[in-house]
């Protein structure tokens, strides 16, 4: 599945990155990893963009995450205390049933991650008083 995926990204032009069985996708100010898992006896293929790193938790920050968690059709907005590099990070993933997948369903939902992290990854890392993925890796680089 993994190398149906990577064909599927190289006829859609998308400049990637293998890694074990992943893709790693930079996109503006964020990155994505595109994953193929197992899942029981099934797999999944997950999308999982680095939207803010070293975030302070706060209100606010989860009240905004949960209200577009509503209104996003494909993707959610996720906090972890460990994240990149053991960090408090907010993702934005969304996770498909490899086993049924076709490549107009994985476009469709790699653009929702690629756009939406994109678009409120900035407001979200303000926020949280944290870095979008390219101000950490420039610090850290």
């Amino acid at each position: 599945m993994m190398d149906k995926i990577l064909s599927w990204l190289e006829e859609m032009n998308v400049k990637y990155t293998r890694h074990e069985n992943a893709a790693i996708i930079p996109y503006e100010s964020t990155i994505v990893e595109v994953r193929y898992v197992p899942w029981g006896k099934l797999h999944l293929v997950e999308i999982i963009a680095t939207v803010a790193i070293e975030v302070t938790p706060n209100i606010e920050l989860f009240k905004f995450l949960l209200e577009k968690n509503a209104e996003i059709p494909f993707g959610k907005f996720t906090y972890v205390e460990k994240g990149l590099d053991a960090k408090p990070t907010i993702f934005f993933s969304h996770s498909l049933l490899a086993e049924k997948l076709d490549k107009e369903e994985f476009d469709t939902a790699l653009n929702s991650i690629l756009s939406y992290a994109d678009e409120y990854d900035e407001k979200i890392a303000k926020m949280g008083a944290g870095k979008t993925f390219r101000e950490y890796s420039q610090k850290v680089g």
